[in-house]
């Protein structure tokens, strides 16, 4: 990705399609990017958010749909029981904001339970206006916060402030990986 970030540095069409398409693969690393070119000035702020927000939305209504179409197969419906189908149904109805803000501070949590969404016909409606408050706050904090960190760092550290930022990325990822580890140990019992 980065290669071709290089490659078309001075086009800007390309590169909020690449931001676009990067929110695919992986948020938060996608946002951290845009808020990198916007804070050096490759990218004007407004359309880089615009960019990941949109990516962000669309990816995440995307994961609905492969949900809802796997829930439209018999084999895979037969494969999970009835009974734990409407226990997910009923907690995903309940708890609907919940979820989905579990789902986006918890970055393993994400595809299993929009794909679930989408799987036990949670009410797409519902799910849409939910995800697209999460993700505007969501988004727009960490893009903000990103580009105000870049800004700070560049100010007071030069061309080094790259490296300091991709150091403080790795803490906080590996803190994230730790916590949830501790909070939510893997179940053992199942060989997981």
């Amino acid at each position: 990705m980065e290669a071709l970030i290089d490659r078309y540095l001075d086009n800007p069409l390309i590169l909020t399609a690449l931001l676009f398409v990067a929110t695919f693969v992986l948020e938060e690393a996608a946002i951290l990017l845009a808020a990198g070119l916007a804070a050096g000035d490759a990218l004007r702020p407004p359309v880089a958010l615009a960019a990941v927000w949109l990516g962000v939305v669309v990816s995440d209504w995307s994961l609905y749909a492969l949900g809802a179409l796997a829930g439209r197969s018999r084999r895979i419906r037969a494969r999970v029981p009835q009974a734990q189908l409407d226990r997910g149904r009923g907690l995903l109805a309940r708890s609907t904001l919940l979820a989905g803000l579990l789902a986006r501070l918890i970055p393993w949590l994400l595809f299993p339970v929009f794909v679930a969404s989408g799987f036990l016909r949670t009410g797409f409606r519902r799910f849409a206006l939910v995800n697209l408050a999460i993700a505007t706050v969501y988004v727009g904090a960490l893009f903000f916060g990103a580009v105000e960190l870049y800004e700070a760092l560049t100010a007071r550290m030069g061309h080094w402030a790259w490296a300091v930022g991709a150091g403080l990325l790795l803490v906080i990822l590996w803190g994230g990986r730790r916590i949830a580890a501790r909070y939510f140990p893997a179940d053992r019992s199942r060989g997981a």
